[in-house]
């Protein structure tokens, strides 16, 4: 009897630690701020993944900023040495980030202004060319998981904007999030731009002579108080800041299928999260914003269909610098028209 007590707590002692020992924590480096809505979409994701895999799949998300941000986390990735184990296990990448690590995206192509009129137009796009992007990202050894909006830009300026005229004539920052060049191609097409790291941004715009707009979602806009010395909100969406959920090749190899299964389920609930959540904090903050005194400019028909037509000749020049692709850009609109009976 006492044998067969002592081997039967052996088995279950073994059963007990299986899961354990099974359980993978997967480390993303992400640019989310903490508590955002954002923020919040991510840890729904790890919770939802830990309980549609029995506990197997654990995320442990890690702020960008003590690494450089999203550039300094591709630098390290890129230095990986073949058989080096990378220090995180995937990232959640703004467009800026994905670009950074996998160039041949091109994805910084669909942040040209006024390309999308909705989300839909944006998922039928990143659906569309789902395969372009995933060989793309898995060249540098990396899984695309999915797609995620986290807002849509609008215009933040000193003056009050109804042209295209207005907004070239005022002093605008755009390379804030890192990329130099992005500057170089608002120079191309018109605009008047100035470089300013984002740690003196908020003091450029509150200087006489500084920075006279630029374009943010509005929780960033509002979180950072730069609203508050740029009162005039173009009251259209400009293009949305779209996120990617990557995944390191081996990791991803080494995961069963029917936890896969249960990962990419989970991803497909969290895109429909993000977007209602997106909807919800881009309203909420652009009522903050106006209830601390900003002005939502809105423009008539008349003006927006100037606007739209305008900024999409400009892209022809912003092409020209080489940030954008040429043919990507042409094949989307192509797209966007028939999908529009235009």
């Amino acid at each position: 009897m006492k044998l067969r007590f002592i081997i039967f707590s052996m088995l279950f002692a073994c059963v007990a630690v299986l899961p354990a020992q099974q359980a993978k924590t997967l480390k993303i480096a992400t640019v989310a701020p903490s508590r955002s809505a954002w923020d919040v979409q991510e840890r729904i994701l790890a919770q939802d993944w830990a309980k549609d895999t029995g506990g197997a799949i654990q995320l442990q998300f890690m702020g960008t900023n003590a690494m450089g941000g999203e550039t300094g986390v591709v630098q390290k990735l890129n230095t990986i040495r073949p058989g080096q184990k990378a220090p995180i296990d995937g990232a959640i990448f703004t467009s800026l980030g994905i670009a950074t690590l996998a160039p041949e995206t091109h994805i910084l192509t669909t942040a040209v202004p006024f390309m999308f009129r909705d989300q839909d137009e944006v998922d039928f796009v990143l659906d569309t060319f789902a395969p372009t992007f995933q060989k793309a990202i898995s060249a540098k050894g990396y899984v695309l998981l999915g797609w995620f909006n986290v807002g849509w830009a609008y215009f933040y300026t000193k003056k009050p904007v109804h042209t295209p005229a207005d907004l070239k004539t005022q002093k605008l920052s755009v390379a804030g999030i890192g990329l130099p060049q992005l500057s170089d191609a608002f120079k191309a097409a018109g605009f008047r731009t100035e470089d300013i790291s984002p740690d003196k941004l908020l003091q450029s715009v509150k200087t006489p002579g500084g920075v006279e707009g630029f374009y943010s979602i509005p929780m960033y806009a509002y979180a950072g108080q730069y609203y508050k010395s740029l009162p005039y909100i173009l009251d259209a969406p400009i293009c949305p800041v779209m996120a990617a959920l990557i995944i390191s090749a081996p990791v991803w190899s080494g995961i069963s299928a029917a936890h896969k299964t249960a990962m990419l389920n989970g991803v497909k609930k969290a895109q429909a999260n993000f977007i209602a959540a997106q909807r919800s904090s881009d309203k909420e903050y652009l009522d903050r914003c106006v209830e601390d005194g900003c002005t939502l400019v809105k423009l008539t028909a008349a003006e927006r269909k100037v606007m739209e037509e305008t900024l999409s000749k400009d892209a022809a020049a912003m092409i020209k610098t080489g940030l954008l692709d040429e043919k990507f850009y042409a094949d989307i609109e192509a797209l966007l028209k028939r999908r529009r009976g235009e």
